[in-house]
């Protein structure tokens, strides 16, 4: 069963993407490919990312679920509510 997964997006993300948008889940779906999903539905998030060259993994995104920052492996739940933030350098 189809369910929506809502996001919301924190700056300089919501350049690109609103402050809000949804994604229609099947079945759950890893955090690493979630983050490939969402860079094919925004493009413009590129600027904001790069792909490890080799895993192929999507470094400069951050996925929260509740409290809980999640890793490329965590698996997304149909209807789940994640937060969405760029990693920053600096210090």
């Amino acid at each position: 069963m189809t369910d929506t997964c809502r996001i919301t997006w924190y700056p300089p993300l919501t350049s690109v993407t609103g402050t809000e948008s949804s994604l229609d889940l099947d079945e759950p779906l890893p955090v690493g490919d979630l983050l490939h999903r969402l860079l094919k539905t925004f493009p413009e998030l590129g600027k904001f990312t790069h792909i490890e060259a080799d895993t192929g993994a999507v470094a400069g995104l951050m996925v929260l679920h509740g409290d809980s920052l999640l890793r490329p492996s965590d698996v997304i739940e149909p209807g789940s509510r994640l937060e969405v933030l760029s990693a920053i350098d600096g210090g």
